[in-house]
């Protein structure tokens, strides 16, 4: 036996030996090269309604289709067929036509409502009318003939996917009601379990009628639930209209009337955001330019908002409006950003835009009417607004965006304007171009806020967590990245993608002065991938909310210069695969493919081996002649050449598009049907050419800035791919479209700062790699070394995991002491892991 634990010994000692003598990444720091500063604007969060984001979400209203307005046509469409239709005008990027429209169905005029009897037997008429409007912003009310009922009448809603309640808590309710019969009789307001037993209950007795009248009370309930609904307890005699029937907690964020959820508001406070954008997002330019958001509409007396359906699908009460939203700026100490419609609707949708100067100069003076509800002195016609609204002092706005997501020179000429007339009047706003990098920036006359957006996989933000690093140092603009998500499945995998990201926005500060998560918040009836969730009695935050709060948080003043030397160097890649083509939702011919290896063809196709050599994926592919046809939109189609193997070459072709909404694909450097690279020609709703990489992943595109390039259709492109190692060069009629370098690396990441106040070194660390990362940190000219600070690590064993109602707090920062600290130390970064150390110490 101790000869045997003298073996096990010396394999322990052996093992112990070799994991002590294992290959470490260092990480040096020098505290005395200090780089970019680090602005106090840099995180900041940006609300729009989306995934009843606001209504069901933030806005603390309980009551869903208060108004009974929810089947008002979207403005600017006409019913026809069964169809909200806008009218056909050209599109602002490219004057065609889009001939937007949605299905329209008059059934939600009674969204979240229901009429019934008490006695379950038929219910009595009722209808949605204007005959009785309640004032211009409320038009429709319900109608009901009380005394067509064989019973009293139950008038029931369900709130937000149920009403929940606290038990002790109060909750303020209000209705309208117009009655000529009812007078002398009572009428109960109620909250209602699922089989209709009351909760709580409050009478009103009808004194007056022949008028509209208004009604208003409490609640205090002794039960906790989350499927109640609200309901109006009816007389069955008489007729009776009832309009814009309201609930709120009284306990909302700060305590505003017409305010905020408590929970909600509060995990936002908590981010410490130094700016929140408003209102949007694609619902500033609206489905047509009538249907975009107008911030006047969202002030004063919520009665008198006559709200809109947006174009993410449902409509909008304008409940948490400009005032609202300024306020909640002021609450949290965070700057505002105000966006205004730059004369064009969604490009996606419509496409309308607006082009004779007074309607332009209509919507200049109505962004500067903005800034000075937010911040005029109470002399001027919006300052006095604003202090009739019960806000006398300024507010924090501090930008204004102009526009979202526009493109083209008509955006940049108007662009122009804007900026011009907002400067002259207020020179302390900064002015943010909604143009992200595209050609058209060297037609504008001033930028002083560049706003690009992101919306991609997971892969793309680690491959592209250096993409700032690349742009030039004299750039004569900064950046806002105001929308960026790891589209795909929610997990601590994507959120750690934008851990990664984010440590090189913080470390090109310089460059990027802001940035923002979208969209923020999501009900759970809409799913689960964006920062918040939430449904009505609670909310939690993903991953990536725990990311974005450690990054802001654990800000430094300024970035330290910081080295990373792997142990060991990356392997060379090469490309080597087989070849094929693919279409995503567009039909497209193929003719004269070609594959050269040092000016010789070694492979040339008129289509005759299609049906032999080519295996068809995905997509209806036929020869027609000499042409090979992909005829099937919707779907992602590949076809691919077996049994061939190609690593440097140049593939060329020729290809047309002849309808969709993209280009067409060069597929090369492919493994399996699951495997490979791509030239993806028309990429991004026909916006640009770029390379992409289909893996387990997903389909990551691979650019480092995308171009803008688009593909028309009925036109032959002659199509060159170019292939040396890992370089590769797309070429559309002889002209360079992109070019990009493959180059996997390890998804390893670091960032350091120095905070002045706290006198402490903070290190972010991201390790997205399934097993632990041994760092050896060395800081340089650090002084007055203090061996103990603080860890704080975000991770989890499973990198898919993600939090959920039933584990809110599955995967939150863990702090703990660090200890050892000295000149030069080790620390073990966890697998699927953010890492956060503050050493205290002097520069």
């Amino acid at each position: 036996m101790e000869k045997w634990i003298k073996k096990i010994m010396q394999f322990g000692g052996l093992f112990l030996f070799m994991s002590c003598n294992q290959p470490v990444d260092v990480v040096t720091i020098d505290l005395s090269r200090e780089e970019a500063e680090i602005p106090p604007s840099l995180y900041g969060i940006f609300f729009e309604e989306i995934t009843h984001s606001g209504d069901g979400g933030l806005y603390a209203e309980m009551i869903r289709n208060r108004g009974f307005e929810d089947g008002t046509l979207p403005s600017g469409t006409v019913l026809k067929d069964g169809k909200a239709v806008a009218k056909p005008l050209h599109c602002y990027s490219n004057d065609s036509i889009n001939h937007f429209s949605i299905a329209w169905n008059d059934s939600l005029f009674m969204e979240g409502w229901e009429v019934k009897c008490v006695s379950d037997t038929r219910p009595p008429f009722y209808e949605i009318t204007e005959v009785k409007p309640l004032n211009n912003a409320t038009p429709h009310a319900l109608f009901i003939d009380l005394g067509a009922s064989a019973s009293d009448v139950w008038v029931m809603n369900d709130g937000y996917w149920g009403i929940a309640v606290t038990e002790g808590q109060r909750y303020n309710f209000q209705f309208y009601l117009f009655t000529e019969e009812l007078k002398n009789t009572v009428v109960t307001a109620a909250l209602l379990d699922r089989e209709d037993q009351i909760v709580v209950s409050k009478n009103f007795q009808i004194e007056r009628d022949g008028s509209w009248n208004h009604y208003e009370g409490a609640f205090t309930v002794d039960t906790t639930a989350n499927d109640l609904r609200f309901a109006l307890l009816l007389p069955h005699k008489g007729k009776v209209y009832i309009d814009f029937v309201s609930m709120f907690p009284e306990n909302t964020f700060c305590g505003h009337k017409n305010g905020l959820r408590e929970d909600v508001a509060g995990m936002l406070r908590d981010l410490r955001p130094d700016f929140v954008r408003w209102p949007g997002g694609c619902i500033v330019e609206g489905l047509t330019m009538d249907n975009r958001i107008k911030w006047k509409e969202t002030i004063g007396d919520i009665v008198k908002r006559p709200g809109e359906y947006n174009l993410w699908g449902y409509r909008s009460t304008y409940g948490f409006g400009y005032h609202e939203f300024l306020q909640f700026c002021e609450d949290i100490d965070a700057d505002g950003m105000f966006v205004c419609n730059a004369g064009m609707s969604c490009l996606f949708r419509n496409g309308d835009y607006w082009e004779e100067e007074n309607r332009i100069d209509n919507l200049i003076q109505d962004a500067l009417d903005a800034i000075e509800y937010a911040l005029g002195d109470t002399t001027t016609v919006y300052g006095k607004r604003r202090a009739e609204n019960g806000h006398a002092a300024p507010f924090p706005l501090k930008y204004v965006e102009v526009g979202n997501e526009n493109v083209g020179l008509r955006y940049v000429k108007n662009y122009n304007r804007f900026y011009k007339a907002i400067k002259e009047k207020y020179p302390q706003i900064e002015v943010v171009c909604a143009l992200m990098f595209s050609p058209y920036i060297q037609e504008a006359e001033k930028i002083d806020i560049l706003d690009p957006h992101y919306y991609e996989t997971a892969g793309w933000f680690y491959n592209n967590a250096d993409v700032y690093d690349k742009l030039p140092d004299d750039i004569p603009y900064k950046i806002y990245v105001g929308e960026y998500a790891a589209i795909g499945r929610p997990s601590l995998y994507s959120s750690l993608a934008e851990a990664a990201y984010l440590t090189g926005v913080e470390r090109n500060a310089d460059k990027v002065q802001m940035v923002s998560y979208a969209p923020l918040i999501e009900n759970a009836a809409h799913g689960k991938d964006h920062l918040l969730v939430l449904k009505n009695d609670s909310v939690y935050g993903r991953t990536n909310y725990y990311v974005l709060k450690m990054f802001s948080e654990n800000r430094p003043d300024v970035n330290l210069h910081t080295d990373l030397k792997p142990a060991s160097p990356e392997p060379v890649f090469r490309t080597n695969g087989f070849i094929g083509l693919g279409t995503n939702n567009t039909e497209a011919q193929f003719k004269d493919l070609k594959v050269i290896v040092n000016g010789e063809e070694i492979y040339t196709s008129g289509w005759s081996d299609f049906v032999d050599k080519w295996t068809i994926i995905r997509g209806d592919w036929k020869m027609e002649g000499n042409l090979l046809s992909q005829s099937q939109k919707g779907i992602d189609a590949l076809a691919i050449l077996e049994d061939r193997e190609f690593d440097d070459c140049t593939i060329e072709l020729k290809a047309k598009k002849i309808s969709g909404t993209e280009g067409f694909r060069i597929v090369f450097g492919g493994t399996d049907s699951n495997n490979y690279f791509m030239a993806d020609i028309g990429s991004h709703t026909n916006e640009s050419v770029i390379f992409r990489e289909v893996n387990n992943e997903g389909s990551i595109s691979l650019f480092d800035y995308r171009n803008t390039a688009s593909i028309k259709t009925d036109q032959w492109y002659t199509v060159r791919i170019e292939i040396e190692g890992a370089h590769w060069k797309c070429f559309l009629n002889d002209e360079l479209q992109y070019e990009y370098t493959y180059a996997p690396k390890k998804k390893h990441y670091v960032v350091s700062g120095y905070d002045r106040e706290r006198k402490e070194v903070i290190v972010k660390l991201v390790n997205a790699e399934v097993g632990n990362w041994k760092v050896r940190l060395q800081l340089d000219k650090a002084k007055n070394l203090v061996s103990k600070g603080t860890k704080i690590v975000l991770g989890a064993d499973d990198r898919f995991d993600e939090n959920s109602f039933s584990d809110p707090l599955k995967i939150v920062p863990k702090v703990t002491e660090l200890s050892g600290i000295s000149n030069e130390f080790t620390i073990d970064c966890q697998a699927n892991s953010l890492t956060v150390l503050r050493i205290p110490c002097e520069k």
